[in-house]
């Protein structure tokens, strides 16, 4: 079986071609883009090490274990690489709190505190930290020069590498081993085994330690990439979607993405069957030149199932080669172009990143990493098992397809064209178009397996070209939306205290700078909206933020229910530019937005809050509702007046029409609500114009000031100039974020030529395909159309009748398009963009251009896929076609 095998491969060579070819361009795609997703995350496993600490679990434990429990320990079930220390010795409470800390070397590793400057502490009155610390304490000084803490003065030793996800509520100091505090609280930081399940070896960990899972607290921005938790069942995953009252679609497809790596996964699942598919298509067109021929091999006494063996042999002989090789080019392409596509799948890209991170801070802390491309073995086996048993399935499908035919129907080749007697010359018809259709819906199998191909390509790219489209407007709506990079320079205070603003008279200076453009100076307070009836389900999420530590001591809670039954809740309030307030409306949810009409109806715009399934709540108020809101008086202000616990006489409220509810502001405040884990988070918000908040609250200064440079301004003298105008403003800052949004555009960028060029080779493979179909739906006919040659149909006559097939098939294929992306893919796009990738912005559609390029396309294909071999025919000789 194996010699007439290797026999038919040799002899049909552009088959064995077209197989080969179809295995090796699927084989490259599916290892090549599970290797850049593979790649992808393990990136993003490292800017997460880079951001939150090299750790996977912190465990709180007695002195004992805290002791007895070293780096490099094995036991059952786990093997505890690497084992930080750190114990908390006292607490000092000052605006914030700040803790002093003891550490080992290992724990500085595993937080990356590394020391930047001067020495570790080695007395008792010595401290190190980072910069970010020392200056929120007011150390201006130099190394060895004291600062107060608590009620005692401390000498600086060292400067530590300052904390990505750094909090203002939280600070730490780092003391010597002699330091004697007040309390003694003990953390282990374990760092398992990453090779194996991280959630079995804690498991481990904790039964032979004896340690509660409640003194566990995980890293989970690492972990999630490394099983960090115990995945649940995929069955009972999908019976909570589907029958419960809570669950839904949007729940099934996150929890599978955080369960088992969906992106991942799922990605692989979709390249082996579009493989399998793309190389069944193309070796059943192989199968089917050569049936009668396997007829005549059972006339000499060969069975079907050695038949079966014999096409199953050929095809494992072709991807044995094939699938290799494949692997080689897909991984070898992808790696030299990987660093230029680097921010294509992961965190990177604009857009809200809802780690605790601004936008920008994630943008710069990613630029720390080198990327580096990683081959996804588990991918190839996975793809090379699932495929070789595939193929088996496919010569067995064959074989069982010709087992249902009688050994006459089998040697005489294709049976697809039944005879059937039915007289057309009766009257006056198109006998061309009638044999078009007769030899085109002889096989209507044949026929449905080449309209899916050629509408799969089209739909797949139209599909791309609409998420790329509305990626484009998400990405600069999330640029605007986001404060750090809706501007290239923002400047603001480094103060958490309403008593501390920027003056009028400065932004007006700004604003007045030839060098720049857009200049939008901001107006915040902290309110509280009273009387809300309903939370709408958000209990939970405000139950979190209430039994935040920082949240409680500065604000009293976020949302405090009333003995009536209603609720009170703090908000940030904002007063925007003209200008700003009308870019609001790309984000509108509901209502109208007109800056002369809020003012003129003294009106607010409302910020909606948003679940972690893209939908929106504001309580159950709608555009044209009013809420009350109270905001502190100026006079006389402190920051106890936040917790809004003081006589009414500190307070202005007041009732405010809403006239529109948006998804987003487009410039936040970056302390207050937005602090710690909620730094980047969109926190309920309320927005007028800054004519408002001085009429209705008295507030005249600013808070922070958003600019862009004019054009072919210097960057440096703008900076410089703006500096100058702030320099006796205390606490103001400059951030120049013109880098930040640079590499966001990059970004961007990456993913609109990535997405493109993938649907362009998913298209090119379906071409593939297309072609190969159709020249065999030709070829099949040659003795066919050998007769009606023969019968005195001309060339040009014979070239128009096989033109009208190509011209029905590039129509149908145009209508198959046109159906299933507007009725079936683009809803569900729709869905996937707007719950599951949270788009702001998921109307745009595909430009007509590329709709009706793809429609022309389609019919250029078709017309030539059949004008080759149709051309091939007119060459040949008749009588040989005829008894051929």
């Amino acid at each position: 079986m194996l010699k007439l095998a290797w026999k038919y491969m040799r002899y049909y060579k552009s088959q064995t071609a077209a197989i080969f070819a179809g295995i090796l361009l699927t084989a490259s795609l599916l290892a090549g883009i599970s290797s850049l997703i593979y790649s992808s995350q393990k990136s993003d496993l490292l800017n997460s090490k880079t951001i939150y600490g090299d750790w996977h679990y912190c465990a709180e434990t007695d002195k004992e274990q805290f002791q007895k429990t070293q780096s490099g320990e094995k036991g059952e079930g786990y093997h505890l690489k690497r084992c930080g220390k750190m114990e908390i010795r006292d607490v000092a409470e000052e605006e914030f709190l700040i803790y002093f800390i003891s550490t080992d070397e290992t724990y500085r590793r595993m937080a990356h505190r590394d020391l930047l400057e001067g020495t570790y502490p080695r007395r008792e009155d010595e401290i190190a930290a980072d910069g970010f610390v020392l200056s929120n304490l007011g150390f201006s000084g130099n190394l060895g020069d004291s600062v107060h803490i608590g009620a005692r003065d401390y000498t600086v030793t060292g400067v530590l590498k300052s904390e990505w996800a750094a909090s203002a509520g939280e600070m730490e100091v780092f003391v010597s081993d002699s330091f004697a505090g007040r309390i003694s609280q003990t953390f282990l930081y374990l760092g398992f085994d990453e090779d194996e399940k991280l959630y079995r070896q804690l498991d481990a960990f904790l039964r032979e330690h004896r340690i509660s899972s409640d003194a566990v607290e995980g890293n989970d921005e690492v972990t999630k990439y490394l099983a960090g938790e115990e995945p649940g069942s995929i069955y009972d995953i999908v019976k909570f979607g589907l029958t419960d009252e809570e669950g839904n679609f949007t729940y099934i497809v996150l929890k599978l993405q955080s369960d088992y790596n969906l992106a991942y996964n799922g990605m692989l699942v979709l390249l082996c069957l579009f493989s399998i598919f793309a190389v069944y298509s193309v070796f059943n067109i192989s199968v089917a030149k050569r049936t009668s021929e396997y007829g005549i091999l059972q006339t000499l006494g060969i069975s079907g199932k050695q038949i079966g063996i014999t096409l199953l042999l050929e095809l494992w002989m072709l991807f044995i080669v094939g699938y290799p090789l494949g692997c080689l080019l897909g991984n070898g392409f992808l790696s030299l172009v990987y660093r230029s596509f680097g921010g294509v799948f992961g965190g990177k890209g604009a857009g809200v990143t809802g780690n605790g991170l601004s936008a920008a801070d994630q943008t710069l802390a990613e630029g720390t990493s080198t990327l580096q491309f990683y081959l996804a073995w588990d991918a190839m086996i996975f793809g090379f098992v699932f495929l070789l048993a595939a193929l088996a399935a496919v010569a067995f499908l064959v074989v069982r397809s010709l087992g249902k035919q009688t050994l006459k129907e089998v040697m005489g080749g294709d049976t697809s064209f039944t005879a059937k007697r039915k007289i057309y010359a009766l009257h006056h018809v198109n006998m061309a178009g009638v044999v078009v259709r007769k030899f085109m819906f002889a096989n209507k199998r044949k026929v449905i397996g080449i309209l899916l191909s050629l509408s799969m390509g089209g739909s797949i790219f139209l599909c791309t070209v609409y998420m790329v489209e509305n990626l484009k407007v998400h990405a600069e709506l999330s640029l605007k939306s986001d404060d750090g990079l809706g501007s290239e320079y923002r400047i603001s205070l480094k103060s958490n205290s309403l008593k501390d603003t920027i003056p009028q008279a400065a932004g007006d200076k700004i604003k007045n700078m030839p060098e720049t453009k857009n200049v939008y100076p901001t107006k915040f307070t902290l309110g509280e909206v009273t009387r809300i009836e309903s939370l709408e389900e958000w209990d939970s999420f405000f139950d979190y933020q209430n039994a935040d530590h920082y949240f409680v001591r500065r604000y009293g809670g976020i949302c405090l229910r009333q003995e009536d039954g209603t609720y009170r809740i703090k908000y940030d309030v904002y007063g925007y530019e003209d200008g700003l307030i009308g870019q609001l409306n790309e984000f509108i949810l509901e209502g109208d937005i007109d800056p002369a009409a809020l003012k003129e109806g003294n009106k607010i715009i409302a910020v909606a809050n948003m679940d972690g399934q893209g939908n929106y709540y504001f309580y159950g108020k709608k555009s044209g509702d009013t809420i009350s809101l109270r905001v502190p008086k100026m006079d006389g202000y402190a920051d106890e007046l936040l917790k809004f616990q003081s006589g009414e006489e500190n307070y202005i409220e007041k009732e405010f029409e809403i006239a529109a509810i948006v998804s987003r502001p487009l410039a936040r405040e970056q302390g207050f609500l937005q602090e710690g884990f909620y730094k980047d988070s969109v926190m309920p918000g309320l927005i007028m114009t800054n004519e408002q908040m001085e009429e209705n609250f008295g507030i005249t200064d600013y808070s922070f000031i958003n600019a862009s440079p004019a054009e072919d301004a210097e960057a440096g003298k703008v900076s410089g100039q703006i500096l100058q105008i702030i320099r006796d403003v205390p606490k103001a800052v400059l951030v120049d974020y013109s880098a930040a949004i640079r590499t966001q555009k990059n970004y961007l960028r990456q993913q609109q030529i990535f997405f493109s060029g993938i649907a362009i080779i998913l298209l090119v493979i379906s071409l593939f395909h297309i072609v190969n179909s159709m020249n065999h739906t030709i070829l099949a006919r040659r003795r066919e159309y050998g007769i009606i040659r023969a019968m005195g149909i001309t060339d040009i006559g014979f070239y128009k009748m096989i033109l009208q097939t190509g011209i029905l098939y590039g129509l149908l294929a145009d209508a198959v398009i046109y159906y299933i992306y507007n009725w079936i893919l683009r809803r569900a796009m729709d869905y996937y963009m707007a719950h599951i990738l949270q788009f702001l912005h998921v109307q745009t559609g595909v430009p007509n251009r590329v709709l009706f390029g793809i429609m022309i396309l389609n019919m250029v294909i078709a017309v030539a896929a059949v004008m080759f071999p149709a051309r091939k025919l007119v060459r040949e000789n008749i009588v040989s076609e005829i008894t051929r």
